[in-house]
C-alpha cells in the first residue's frame, strides 16, 4: 500500500512538472507512444493507465507521453476489421488509425514512407523526444525508427534517441527491410527494454527473440503469463523497468 501510495504521489509530481519548465531551465524529458495497429494515441492512453500499470511507471520515472494518431484514418471498411475486443474496450473511442498495412505475404508495408515522413515532420515540430515506446504495431516502427536513425537513412535532424521501450512486437517483415537485420548492427543504436509475453499469439515468442537478436545489450522482460496487451508489471519487472529508466536520468537517481 505504501509503495502505491508513493508512486501515485510521484505520478501527480509528474503530471504537475508536464506544466512548466524546470527550475534549472530544462523541460521535462519526453517519449512518444507510437499505439497499435487499428487502434489510437487515446487507445495506447487508456492502454497503459486505465488497463496496466505502464503509464504510471514511466510517468514515475519522471517522462511526459505523447500519444499521436498515426497519419492513416481507417475508412468504413477498414472499421469492420477492426478487432471486436478492442471496439468493446475502448467504447468512446470512435476513430481507428494505421502507421501502415502489410501485404498478404508480409514483404510489403503499404503507406509507410507517408508514415516516415509524417514522423519527421512531428519530431521537427513538438520534439525533441528522449525515447520512444511501441506496443505491437507501433514497437516494430519504434524498431524500425532506431535503425533508420543510427543507419542515417531517416530522422537525422531530430537528436539520437537514448532509448526504445517496445512492448509485443516483432522485427519487420518489409523485403525492403531485411538487409537491415542481416547486417551488423550498427554501433549507435539506442538502448532498449523489450517487454513480451508468453501467452502472446499475436507477436510469439519466436519472433520478439529476432527482434531482440537485432538489439544488442537489449534488456529482456518476458512475461510467461502475459498474452498481447500492454503489461501490467508485477513489482520485480516493474523495477527492472525504473531501473533500465534511471540510466538517462543521472541527476535524478534519488528521484525514484
Amino acid at each position: 500500500l505504501a509503495r502505491r501510495l508513493v508512486v501515485s504521489l510521484a505520478s501527480c509530481w509528474a503530471r504537475l512538472a508536464r506544466q512548466a519548465p524546470s527550475p534549472m531551465g530544462n523541460t521535462t524529458p519526453r517519449l512518444l507512444c507510437l499505439h497499435s495497429f487499428r487502434t489510437s494515441g487515446p487507445i495506447m492512453k487508456d492502454q497503459m493507465f486505465e488497463f496496466s500499470n505502464f503509464g504510471e511507471k514511466l510517468e514515475y520515472a519522471g517522462y511526459d507521453l505523447e500519444f499521436p494518431n498515426a497519419p492513416y484514418q481507417c475508412n468504413e471498411e477498414d472499421e469492420k476489421k477492426v478487432y471486436a475486443v478492442v471496439k468493446q474496450a475502448f467504447t468512446r473511442h470512435k476513430k481507428y488509425y494505421e502507421w501502415y498495412n502489410a501485404s498478404d505475404d508480409k514483404t510489403e508495408y503499404r503507406r509507410l514512407d507517408e508514415t516516415i515522413a509524417y514522423l519527421e515532420r512531428m519530431l521537427e515540430q513538438k520534439g525533441p523526444f528522449d525515447g520512444l515506446v511501441g506496443f505491437s504495431q507501433g514497437g516494430s516502427l519504434a524498431h524500425l525508427m532506431a535503425y533508420l536513425q543510427a543507419t542515417g537513412q531517416a530522422f537525422t535532424r531530430h537528436p539520437p534517441f537514448k532509448f526504445i521501450v517496445i512492448l509485443s512486437s516483432r522485427r519487420s517483415r518489409a523485403t525492403i527491410h531485411q538487409p537491415l537485420w542481416q547486417a551488423p548492427p550498427p554501433k549507435n543504436l539506442p538502448k532498449a527494454i523489450v517487454f513480451y509475453g508468453g501467452k502472446d499469439k499475436a507477436c510469439p515468442v519466436e519472433d520478439a527473440k529476432k527482434l531482440i537478436e537485432t538489439l544488442p545489450g537489449a534488456e529482456e522482460v518476458y512475461l510467461p503469463e502475459s498474452d498481447h496487451r500492454v503489461p501490467t508489471l508485477p513489482e520485480a519487472e516493474g523495477g527492472r523497468l525504473l531501473d533500465f529508466l534511471r540510466q538517462f536520468r543521472p541527476g535524478c537517481c534519488g528521484c525514484f
